[in-house]
């Protein structure tokens, strides 16, 4: 991918977080071609920002991104292959220091997965640009941006999982160390970790490429392999051995 400026620095996937080097590199991961042009030209304009890179897919992301080094990746929710959650977990993988902000047309449940998945920021597409670009500048540096429509969904999420999480905590305060591979095949654990993101059986199995039968059989396997009576369990037992993580 060409830049549109020029630049200042180079950076890496592995850059610590408080050596942002300006201007703030943007790769942008969106099928809608006219909202992805009108993007990458509110970028443009900014003299403190420089485009590296775009796509139209989730399986392009950690690719290319792997080459451009960007500062920041807008994604949205619902990108083709791989979506928005998988791609943010990719990345946060991939390169820990590079934020990721997401986007969709409408308020979605489904975001609350990216912000598990490690996404700095969640915003609709019916804002404007200039609102946008600000949400840019602010996860950039570190901070945070969320739509209003998503923050009472996002509290509320919070307390259930520490509702739950406080429930079990007796059970489990006292568990040795474990690794996952001393208990879990790598097939179970990557269910394991879908299954931490909210995904059910369906797109477990759209995610895997494995049938939705496979997907139950592993489930059920992770079940009594674990000695715990339902998924939420599951994962809340994957979180105490730090195998996975919710946000």
């Amino acid at each position: 991918m060409q830049e549109r400026k020029p630049q200042t620095g180079h950076g890496n996937g592995n850059r610590p977080e408080t050596e942002l080097s300006l201007p703030i590199r943007v790769f942008i991961a969106d099928a809608d071609t006219e909202y992805r042009q009108a993007l990458k030209q509110a970028v443009e304009n900014e003299k403190d920002m420089v485009l590296v890179g775009e796509c139209m897919d989730g399986y392009d992301v950690p690719l290319i991104c792997g080459t451009t080094a960007p500062h920041l990746v807008v994604l949205d929710l619902h990108l083709p292959r791989v979506d928005g959650v998988e791609t943010t977990y990719r990345l946060s993988q991939m390169a820990p220091h590079t934020k990721v902000l997401i986007l969709s047309e409408r308020a979605d449940p489904y975001a609350l997965e990216t912000i598990r998945s490690g996404a700095s920021g969640y915003l609709l597409k019916d804002l404007k640009m200039a609102s946008l670009i600000e949400a840019i500048r602010v996860i950039a540096h570190g901070g945070v941006y969320i739509h209003p429509i998503m923050m009472g969904r996002l509290v509320n999420e919070l307390r259930r999982l520490s509702r739950m999480e406080g429930a079990m905590y007796y059970h489990y305060a006292s568990l040795p160390p474990l690794s996952w591979q001393e208990v879990l095949t790598y097939r179970e654990m990557e269910v394991l970790r879908l299954m931490s993101q909210g995904k059910n059986n369906r797109a477990i199995s759209e995610h895997l490429y494995i049938s939705e039968k496979t997907v139950k059989n592993h489930v059920s396997n992770i079940l009594y392999k674990l000695n715990v009576q339902d998924r939420t369990q599951a994962v809340l037992l994957a979180l105490k051995y730090g195998w996975v993580q919710l946000i």
